[in-house]
């Protein structure tokens, strides 16, 4: 509130000067709402969703949502629930396991990579497949409590 207090009450124009000042500090003050109003990473400024094709691989991150263009399908990367995948720079006995829940239209499914592999779920007629982790994958992205998952998917019909 002070700040628009400030940009529209701080003065009244006497002077070409004092306008110039006030339409400058409008003019700002319209640039700061217009960079700042777009805030769903998801989503771009006209509110619309990451769109993929279907049959072509995809990355996906952890709370992200993208609509499959020519289906009916929109799916959303909802929770991580076991990573146990060896790191990349480290060797391991066994490969481990990614487990995730996506929601499918609002129903969810379960796939994994790895040891425990469930890499497909399938919705009405469309196949949906996990086949790798993308980020993070080396023991130090892992260690980073702060990493933000992303794994390719690709769908198709079946």
């Amino acid at each position: 509130m002070q700040l628009i207090e400030y940009i529209f009450v701080s003065s009244q124009p006497v002077d070409d000067k004092e306008c110039s000042i006030n339409m400058s500090r409008f003019l700002h003050f319209v640039l700061i709402l217009t960079l700042t109003a777009c805030t769903d990473p998801n989503e771009d400024c006209c509110g619309e969703l990451t769109e993929v094709n279907l049959d072509e691989p995809f990355s996906i991150n952890k709370g992200e949502t993208v609509d499959v263009k020519s289906s009916i399908i929109s799916i959303t990367f909802t929770d991580l629930l076991e990573d146990s995948l060896c790191p990349d720079d480290v060797e391991c006995v066994t490969q481990g396991t990614l487990l995730i829940a996506i929601e499918v239209n609002g129903t969810e499914k379960k796939v994994s990579i790895g040891d425990n592999a469930k890499p497909t779920a399938v919705y009405k007629n469309y196949l949906i497949e996990l086949q790798r982790l993308v980020y993070p994958t080396n023991e130090a992205e892992k260690a980073n409590i702060n990493s933000t998952y992303a794994v390719q998917m690709i769908i198709s019909r079946q």
